[in-house]
């Protein structure tokens, strides 16, 4: 999701700034809104949607089989060791962000209801038609301003004749051309996504054109262009209308004085701006919906041990917790399957089982080991060099086992070892044992929770060490 976040705001800026450099000030508003809402709904869009241009060939790389014996350590029972319980983490803890995220949205959300609710009250009074708008004189703005045909004006207004009219041209091209539809949308769309600054400034850009877009129509009507110019003068100087309103004020005079006054790009240079835009947007939906055709790597994590079979210690408790966080780091490229989500015990059968219905591309097996001399440290691998996925399950675990290294200070080497669960499963597995509860410095590292997602997330750059490896 964050990297969904970071997306839009890249995309939107990039939009944004082809606007600004190559439309803004062309006299092509249809166009130029067009552009603003298309590249905004887009950009928003397109990494949900998948485009399949090319055909992905996978690499393929030859990682050198090593030969490798070693006996499988057996653990000793331990005695007179004790240790506190490992905390268990409360894997429905959300972060501290994602409350202000939502408190913040959902005031924007009430902010947006309220004024939705307002405009309603407006318009249950009475209004007189003049063409097709339903003009209500209101006391809740000192500024003329439309919702679709509804349009409010100052109870109390000074207007002359050639100002109404030109206000009345002005807000009818507003209501038959829906620029309201445009509002909400925007207005909704700020409310969900508030800390993308672009939102804003697509919002501004949208309402300036809007504008611009009236004048230059209100004029080809027949109002003369010089008294219009008076118009937007003389009201000017109004601040405040009422919210989801187009108001015929809104943006600076000088802006609109000028656009008004300026001459049509020629038709070449017109025609050359809007290729160069569609390109560009095309190219932002190619790039953003992009489908990376090389298929997922299916892992499934299987935590050992759980319920009334603890492992060593509290072995199952960190195990659990490592295999939850690498669940929530899943991702397209790399989709994380467990076989535990809390402490419940599983035979080795039930495991086999539930592994053979995932179609994995590898298992992974999480233990913490223990042993009998408080100096025994360090992290290990096993695998079974006796079934079919023997060169890929050493490959894997070598792949696995170094990425470890930077929390646990010795490697105790990739081992082989005949295990149910590798004999019955139809997939490469490597099990890994994550230090030595028994030992200080291992101990400390496997109870502390954020070490454990460190733990996760090392494993989880190895699976993706292996997914472009494989």
């Amino acid at each position: 999701m964050i990297s969904y976040f970071i997306y839009t705001i890249i995309s939107l800026g990039c939009s944004y700034a082809v606007y600004v450099l190559l439309l803004r000030k062309q006299k092509t508003f249809q166009f130029n809104r067009f552009f603003l809402i298309g590249s905004l709904l887009l950009c928003l869009v397109a990494p949900f949607m998948e485009i399949e241009l090319f055909k992905a060939v996978p690499s393929i790389t030859e990682i050198p089989l090593e030969e490798f014996t070693a006996s499988v350590v057996e653990t000793q029972p331990i005695e007179d060791v004790t240790f506190g319980e490992a905390q268990q983490v409360d894997h429905s803890q959300k972060s501290p962000f994602f409350y202000v995220y939502i408190i913040i949205a959902l005031f924007l959300v009430f902010r947006f209801l309220k004024n939705l609710s307002k405009i309603y009250g407006l318009t249950r009074n009475e209004y007189e038609y003049d063409g097709k708008l339903k003009v209500i004189k209101s006391t809740d703005s000192d500024m003329v301003s439309s919702f679709f045909n509804y349009m409010f004006i100052p109870k109390q207004h000074t207007l002359s004749r050639a100002d109404y009219e030109s206000i009345i041209a002005h807000e009818t091209v507003h209501s038959e051309e829906l620029h309201s539809v445009d509002i909400i949308l925007l207005e909704l769309l700020s409310c969900i996504f508030w800390f993308n600054p672009f939102i804003w400034l697509y919002k501004k850009a949208t309402l300036q054109n809007h504008e611009f877009r009236a004048d230059e129509k209100s004029v080809l009507s027949g109002i003369d262009i010089e008294n219009y110019s008076n118009t937007i003068i003389n009201l000017g100087q109004k601040e405040y209308r009422v919210p989801l309103t187009s108001g015929f004020n809104f943006i600076q005079i000088k802006n609109r004085i000028i656009m008004l006054h300026q001459s049509k790009s020629s038709v070449f240079k017109r025609t050359l701006n809007i290729i160069s835009v569609s390109l560009l947007l095309a190219g932002i939906f190619v790039l953003s919906s992009y489908k990376d055709l090389k298929e997922p790597l299916v892992v499934v994590i299987d935590a050992g041990h759980g319920g009334h079979d603890s492992g060593n210690l509290d072995e199952k408790n960190i195990v659990l917790n490592i295999s939850h966080q690498l669940s929530l780091l899943s991702s397209d490229n790399i989709r994380i399957i467990t076989t535990r989500t809390e402490d419940t015990f599983f035979t080795l059968q039930e495991r086999v089982e539930f592994i053979n219905t995932q179609n994995a591309d590898l298992v992974v097996s999480l233990h913490a080991n223990a042993h009998s001399n408080p100096l025994t440290n360090g992290v290990e691998a096993y695998y079974n060099d006796k079934d079919e996925f023997k060169d890929k399950s050493y490959a894997f675990g070598k792949i696995l086992l170094e990425n470890q290294m930077e929390l646990f200070s010795t490697n105790r080497g990739l081992k082989t070892v005949p295990m149910y669960i590798f004999r019955h499963i139809n997939s490469p597995g490597v099990l890994l044992e994550l230090g030595f509860i028994t030992n200080e410095e291992d101990h400390k590292v496997l109870m502390n929770v954020d070490r454990q997602k460190q733990i996760a997330a090392s494993i989880f750059e190895g699976l993706e060490e292996i997914r472009k490896s494989n």
